[in-house]
């Protein structure tokens, strides 16, 4: 019995022996595989790394190279793309404004509409102006800089140049600017340039109105040329350039004959005061004459503009012109003025009420303008913020000719002059951003 017990014992022990001899193996072979994986994955992540540090150096290279040429800045977080950066200096901007104007009291208009400067039409809903801007002005930092508007509209058009009013945009201005390390900084601006000289811009948002005045009407919109323009003090700014033309806002001029303009600016806190003029050739057209070299004339004109803040809630200017033309020895001379008075009184934080009175006397035919004319006009508007950015405003604007010689004058150029009375209703809407 003893034996047999034994035995049993015996084999149950082998049996286990064995059993836990092959186990170890299985699991030694497991290890064995284990650690071949890892060594395995350790090369792989060293050769990873390996790529990753190149990659890391080539970045680091690239950011330094880019740095150095001032497409991006040291200090940012990361590599920029010199788009990105570049769209981050700058300013875009515009505004999109629409208008129904209706004719109450109807003027002695051959074409049936208005006498009003780049609002002619009559009795009709528009689209005023469609203006986006790209503007990258220099600094110390950065000299190099640029500016660009783009425009459309009926309203938009500008004098003399005629794009814009069949809905195709054409470029108001554009030029390309220097800021120069000269005194406190000349900025040179080479290009389209809109004029420096008075009150009121062609933008509508810029203005207390709806429609641009009549001595609006007396001055250069844009030119192409050069102007220089810097800072004497923190409140005296001085400009002067040379340009292709007075009036006729040609892109190109293969005359060699040009004209200068130039002005003197101040600014305080509450009071402003710019005195500036133009002086050169002008076209035949300006002059009423035959086109050709031999017919063009001289224009001076002297603009000067005075603005004050005398309350937080109160805006006034005053606009002086005095224009000079001096035709050639077929043409016409003679003198004309214009003088006007603008305020914006603001009720509440959204409302305001505005005011402009204007007169004009001309001796001499200019566009648009017939000899030994005079002018008034009253206009006044009601502005309301609806939103921000957005602005409705109404318009009631009377023109009237005081001479009785049966020529008067139209300020859209567009047909013979006349004598008549004329009332203006408008109703418009813009939004700028």
């Amino acid at each position: 019995m003893r034996s047999n017990l034994i035995t049993v014992v015996t084999a149950v022990a082998s049996v286990v022996l064995v059993a836990s001899v092959a186990s170890a193996d299985q699991v030694q072979e497991q290890f064995r595989l284990m650690e071949q994986r890892m060594a395995e994955m350790e090369d792989r992540l060293e050769a990873t790394s390996d790529d990753l540090r190149t990659a890391r150096a080539t970045v680091d290279e690239q950011q330094s190279l880019l740095s150095d040429a001032g497409l991006v800045d040291a200090s940012d977080q990361g590599l920029r793309s010199a788009v990105g950066s570049f769209f981050e200096s700058v300013d875009i901007s515009g505004v999109a404004a629409a208008s129904y104007n209706h004719r109450l009291i109807k003027a002695d208009d051959p074409n049936g509409g208005n006498a009003l400067f780049k609002n002619p039409n009559a009795n009709t809903f528009q689209v005023d102006q469609i203006w986006l801007t790209l503007d990258k002005a220099p600094t110390e930092e950065s000299r190099a800089g640029f500016h660009a508007e783009f425009a459309t509209g009926a309203s938009a058009t500008v004098q003399g140049d005629g794009g814009g009013g069949d809905g195709v945009p054409y470029l108001y201005s554009g030029y390309v600017s220097y800021l120069a390390p000269v005194l406190d900084g000349v900025q040179v601006d080479l290009g389209r340039l809109g004029t420096v000289l008075g009150a009121e811009v062609v933008q509508t948002n810029g203005n207390f109105f709806v429609t641009q005045g009549a001595v609006f009407g007396l001055q250069p919109v844009t030119y192409n040329g050069v102007s220089l323009g810097t800072s004497i003090t923190d409140e005296i700014s001085v400009v002067a350039g040379v340009v292709n033309d007075v009036y006729s806002d040609t892109m190109v001029s293969a005359d060699n004959n040009k004209a200068y303009f130039g002005q003197v600016s101040y600014g305080g806190d509450a009071f402003g005061l710019n005195v500036g003029g133009i002086i050169g050739d002008s076209d035949a057209s300006v002059c009423n004459q035959a086109a050709g070299p031999q017919n063009d004339c001289q224009v001076s004109i002297v603009d000067v503009v005075l603005t004050a803040d005398p309350t937080d809630n109160l805006s006034v200017w005053a606009n002086f012109d005095w224009v000079n033309v001096n035709g050639s020895d077929n043409g016409p001379d003679g003198n004309a003025f214009g003088i006007a008075g603008a305020g914006r009184l603001g009720i509440t934080d959204t409302m305001g009420i505005a005011s402009r009175i204007e007169y004009i006397n001309t001796s001499s035919n200019l566009t648009g303008l017939a000899d030994d004319s005079e002018l008034f006009t009253l206009t006044g508007t009601l502005d309301k913020t609806l939103a921000e950015g957005l602005v409705t405003r109404v318009e009631l604007r009377y023109d009237t000719f005081l001479d009785d010689n049966g020529t008067g004058f139209t300020l859209n150029g567009d047909g013979v002059g006349t004598n008549d009375d004329q009332l203006v209703a408008l109703w418009q809407m813009y939004y700028e951003f």
